[in-house]
């Protein structure tokens, strides 16, 4: 039986992916995802982190499909591109994570260190026990032990969305705190 030309393939699958056709996009991540995964690994080496950025990879690539044109380069390479710059997105945004030490103390006093001390910092550190004791609990939850929103909400014992919610205003509070 003869087949038809990868070419052809491509522009089938293509052409399904832009009308979402959900099978195109299963087909789109067995065909692909390893390979991405893969590239991604080689920049991000945290495996868990490399996998989450398959995932936004292909959630990019859906957003982006309109901007894909055969005509221009072959699938495999834009989506290439999109893995590579998601990756590089990911690694860069680490590092400027990296630059701005500051970190919680379990007590929710800011901690940093000692080279980086001013005194603005060191004046967060008398105000930061004025952020609600509720408050500590779900950044403790958060920051010190790993959580996600929805683990923190179920070990304290919160809807989700009041989590959220507590969470944006821990953040609102902390921000106040380091301003005066």
């Amino acid at each position: 039986m003869n087949r038809p030309p990868a070419s052809f393939l491509e522009l089938e699958l293509v052409s399904n992916l832009k009308a979402n056709n959900q099978l195109a996009f299963s087909k789109l991540y067995d065909q692909y995802a390893a390979i991405l995964l893969g590239v991604i690994t080689k920049i991000i080496t945290d495996k868990t982190e490399a996998v989450v950025l398959l995932e936004t990879t292909f959630r990019r690539i859906r957003l982006q499909l309109d901007q894909f044109r055969p005509d221009k380069q072959p699938l495999f390479l834009w989506l290439l591109q999109i893995a590579r710059t998601t990756a590089l997105d990911a690694l860069k945004e680490r590092q400027q994570v990296k630059a701005a030490v500051l970190q919680l103390a379990e007590t929710g006093k800011v901690v940093s260190p000692v080279w980086q001390k001013t005194t603005s910092t060191s004046s967060i550190d008398n105000h930061t026990d004025s952020v609600d004791p509720q408050l500590k609990a779900l950044l403790d939850a958060i920051l010190f032990k790993n959580c996600t929103p929805e683990e923190a909400a179920a070990s304290l014992g919160l809807p989700v969305e009041t989590v959220r919610q507590q969470l944006r205003v821990a953040m609102q509070q902390l921000r106040t705190i380091s301003r005066t």
